[in-house]
């Protein structure tokens, strides 16, 4: 007779569970089809009741890299689940191998039911590495289903499988059904996701994600929301670096690794969104895979995707930005670049990469914040909607983004972030004239600074809003500190080393300002930053003497941004000194009917002429050769 270890029986049994689990739910389908075909749908039993559809993320992974310990610990959560179920009321009525489905008397009991789940499944696989422990998501929807025996079918089960796969791992999503029956009912923020078209579900569904206070040691609520970025970061995006695609043989294999190795570094720096670990990343090398899967087993949102090619001595990468659940394409670019090179390309690929891919996700983000309905927002979806206003378009963007910023610090006092925004807006409204009360605006702003000071020091964005707000305040030496740790922390911003450019300026150092603006654009080219920069870089020319060149450069900005109008007051301030006086006196018309209340005196006000009195003379003589008044 043969025998069997203790390990091998517990993977048959495992094995003979999943078998056993698959054939009755075929078994169940082929059932409901008998059923429709003999028109006999309407003489079963029907009954109204909250399914809830949990299963392992990646567990095909998982069991890979080590079969024994992970069904161990499945079997230790399997049988955790069933005591949270019969807590709460509910029945478990299908499984099959790391899944299972089960159904309650009411939405709110599914709900908090599941909640339990995800708060206590972790500590049975915690003997596990991090990259192996045991995730489960789970979906839950209200509607009406067929009794067949113990069994239960039909759209309302189907639902909840396919908002199942719609979670993150270690998160729940629920339909649209389910939340109408939580108001004041559960402590959980319920965030919209949008209506969302499920594979063979005619109608779409509103699709909700559940996230949860974390419980103290003694069982009390902090009020700190659990989902999975938020276990990371302040609600931060999640993203991935997937190895990328080798065409053109082994002998670039090294090449390509080191690519992605820097590009995930280069991510990692940025600071705004969690970045998977590369060894995580690496287990899908060689292995075809669908972005939306790697979204769901990774529990990451974006997908970072590429492919490298030879020809000669030339290697060409392509890259591409994916939005994981919708396999949406935010962002792609093309780079060629010499073999003999191949260091300096690997980092100036990296640099690039991470350079764009910063404001292609925060626009998706900023997007996302705009479909989310009023009462679910959190600080940090406000902050999002903040975020097209900030870039010192005019006045009217600032006035928007300021309560946005104070709503925000109204949900999270401790936002660094949200204080820092605030000081730069404050600070903008100073430095370009936009306010009455200018003494008013540089206490605001001063303040901000303080609030944000002391929970910014590893969050670069935030050093850089600080850094510029300490700038246009006319402290040069302080943003200087502020922005030289942004760079620190992350070389690839490229907001951060466009207003180190400013602060150049401000400083009569032209030829650094030129090469920080230069290096700021090529980082991101398409950056909603992108004319600031352009301006700067013209600053720092007609610093440097070359006016008709700044000239031309403004020129462009005014034509392709007509709703920014600050760039005429330099515009015809350099034209005049170059001695154009035509366009000198066009621009001073486009800049009175834009800004009415324009003097020279209080232009000469800005906070940044302290430290160039000589620059400020100039650009006040232009002013007044091009007819502006002086009070």
């Amino acid at each position: 007779m043969v025998s069997f270890s203790p390990s091998a029986q517990v993977y048959a049994r495992w094995i003979f569970t999943m078998f056993r689990g698959k054939v009755a739910a075929l078994n169940a389908r082929i059932s409901t089809q008998r059923l429709y075909a003999a028109g006999a749908v309407t003489a079963v039993d029907r009954k109204l009741a909250a399914i809830l559809s949990a299963d392992v993320a990646g567990f095909s992974r998982l069991t890979a890299l080590d079969e024994e310990s992970t069904v161990r610990a499945l079997n230790l959560c399997h049988s955790r689940i069933a005591e949270l179920v019969r807590e709460h009321g509910g029945r478990i009525f299908g499984s099959a191998g790391d899944g299972l489905v089960a159904e309650f008397p009411s939405a709110v009991q599914a709900v908090r039911c599941s909640v339990e789940m995800q708060r206590s499944l972790p500590s049975h696989s915690n003997d596990l590495p991090q990259d192996r422990r045991l995730e489960f998501r789970i979906g839950i929807n209200l509607g009406d289903v067929i009794v067949s025996g113990d069994d239960l079918l039909g759209d309302g089960v189907n639902i909840a499988a396919r908002l199942q796969e719609m979670a993150a791992p270690s998160g729940i999503c629920i339909s649209g059904s389910v939340r109408e029956h939580l108001d004041g009912k559960v402590l959980f923020t319920l965030t919209s996701l949008g209506e969302r078209v499920l594979k063979n579900i005619p109608k779409p569904v509103s699709v909700f994600r559940v996230d949860w206070p974390e419980e103290n040691g003694e069982g009390n609520e902090t009020g700190s929301v659990r989902s999975f970025s938020a276990r990371f970061g302040k609600d931060q995006p999640s993203i991935v670096v997937m190895p990328f695609d080798n065409l053109s043989g082994h002998s670039d294999e090294y090449f390509v690794d080191g690519v992605v190795e820097e590009i995930t570094a280069a991510l990692s720096r940025v600071r705004n969104f969690f970045v998977i670990a590369r060894q995580s990343a690496f287990t899908y090398k060689g292995r075809f895979v669908d972005v939306r899967s790697v979204g769901r087993e990774l529990g990451v949102t974006y997908v970072v995707e590429g492919t490298v090619r030879r020809g000669g001595d030339r290697l060409r990468i392509s890259v591409q930005l994916v939005e994981a659940e919708m396999r949406t394409q935010l962002w792609s670019e093309r780079y060629e670049g010499a073999t003999q090179d191949i260091f300096e390309f690997q980092d100036r690929i990296a640099a690039q990469v991470a350079g764009a891919v910063h404001p292609a996700i925060r626009s998706a983000e900023i997007e996302l914040a705009m479909r989310k309905p009023p009462s679910s927002l959190r600080a940090y979806d406000l902050v999002m909607r903040a975020y097209p206003y900030l870039w010192g378009h005019n006045k009217d963007a600032i006035k928007r983004a300021i309560p946005l910023l104070q709503d925000a610090i109204g949900i999270d006092p401790a936002y660094g972030r949200a204080h820092a925004f605030l000081a730069w807006c404050h600070a903008q409204n100073l430095g370009y004239i936009w306010t009455e009360e200018p003494e008013k605006e540089l206490e605001c702003a001063l303040s901000a600074i303080e609030a944000a000071a002391a929970s910014i020091d590893d969050d670069p964005t935030a050093l850089t809003a600080t850094g510029g707000a300490l700038s246009h305040c006319g402290d040069q030496e302080g943003a200087s500190a502020y922005l030289e740790r942004a760079l620190a922390l992350d070389p690839n911003n490229a907001w951060a080393w466009a207003r180190y450019g400013w602060v150049a300026s401000y400083k009569g150092q032209p030829d650094r300002a030129r090469e920080r603006f230069e290096r700021a654009m090529t980082l991101s080219p398409a950056d909603p930053l992108a004319f600031n920069m352009r301006m700067g870089l013209a600053l720092s020319l007609a610093l440097a003497g070359n006016l008709s060149e700044a000239v031309t450069i403004a020129r462009e900005v005014v034509n392709k941004h007509p709703e920014v109008t600050w760039p005429y007051r330099m515009m015809t301030a350099w034209s005049a000194m170059s001695g154009d006086e035509d366009t000198a006196r066009w621009a001073a018309k486009k800049l009175l009917a834009a800004e009415p209340g324009f003097t020279i005196q209080r232009y000469l006000t800005r906070p940044v002429f302290r430290a160039i009195p000589q620059w400020a003379d100039q650009m006040a003589e232009g002013l007044r050769q091009a007819g502006l008044p002086e009070h």
